[in-house]
């Protein structure tokens, strides 16, 4: 006896992360009606799913002829760059040009670097303030395959790029938000992009600055709190005690407070050099007891 069958909405090819689905990447197909299972959309229950199918977007890849199933989609109406980002992590947006987005060959789903170039009265900066950093979308393109939102033609690849400004939508971390919003307000920003080879995170890629919170510095006894990045005269302590002021110049000059044993100006009581008991004798030392040897 042939087992009864149901009818089960697949996807007739692979179906990218972010790509956009419609009624023709879709199709009905028997399944056995024992492994049908209940997140499965079948036509008994949602006879015009196909055409339901148009303007949602993947959240996970989809591979040819698997089902469909709604934990993996993003209805029209519902947030897609809120379903897609990973738990703990932001969406922020920076405004880049093509020349500063690697040409615009820059596409959802790479990974960049994102360096900063800050120009002031002593020159010109660059540094990389954040590294490895996934991109959800670049102007209103999300992480579609192509300009139709289907998959990519490899008989005539095109190559699909932004010209002149747009927004690059970045995933990053509550402290990697911090830092490239300030570091946006500073000076220009630049992605670079990785090769495929390189999006593995790697523990050098933690090594970057990901947060902008303050940092605690004791200095001589002052605390003081500064931002990571700060230039050594916000990082130096404001000292009201001359004492502790004189001592922070003479460290901060790597100068050695103390002049050498053979220095005759620690013994010229009208020198600045002065020091009150350098002539005084030194205590007799110490003679242990001496053990004979047999």
């Amino acid at each position: 006896r042939e087992e009864a069958k149901r009818q089960v909405l697949i996807a007739n090819a692979n179906i990218g992360v972010g790509q956009r689905l419609s009624s023709s990447v879709v199709s009905w197909q028997d399944w056995p009606e024992g492994a049908v299972r209940p997140e499965y959309i079948t036509s008994d229950v949602i006879p015009d799913a196909p055409d339901q199918m148009e303007g949602t977007v993947a959240r996970f890849e989809i591979f040819a002829g698997e089902p469909i199933r709604e934990a993996k989609l993003v209805r029209a109406d519902q947030g897609y760059l809120s379903a897609v980002i990973l738990p703990g992590m932001r969406a922020v947006s920076v405004s880049v040009t093509a020349e500063s987005g690697a040409g615009g060959y820059i596409v959802p789903n790479d990974r960049v670097d994102v360096v900063r170039t800050k120009r002031s009265s002593a020159g010109t900066g660059t540094q990389v303030i954040l590294s490895n950093v996934k991109v959800l979308a670049i102007g209103n393109r999300l992480g579609e395959t192509g300009a139709t939102a289907g998959n990519p033609d490899t008989e005539d690849p095109q190559a699909q790029v932004f010209g002149g400004d747009t927004i690059a939508t970045l995933e990053l971390s509550p402290g990697q938000a911090e830092t490239i919003i300030g570091a946006a307000a500073e000076g220009q920003l630049t992605l670079v992009l990785r090769s495929v080879a390189d999006f593995t995170p790697t523990p050098g890629d933690s090594l970057m600055q990901t947060s902008n919170q303050p940092i605690r510095l004791i200095r001589f006894g002052v605390e003081k709190n500064v931002l990571p990045g700060a230039s050594q005269e916000a990082a130096a302590p404001v000292l009201s005690d001359p004492a502790q002021a004189q001592q922070a110049a003479i460290f901060a000059d790597n100068v050695d407070p103390y002049p050498g044993p053979g220095d005759p100006a620690q013994f010229d009581p009208a020198s600045p050099d002065f020091m009150p008991g350098a002539d005084a004798a030194l205590p007799p030392e110490y003679d242990a007891p001496q053990i004979p040897l047999s």
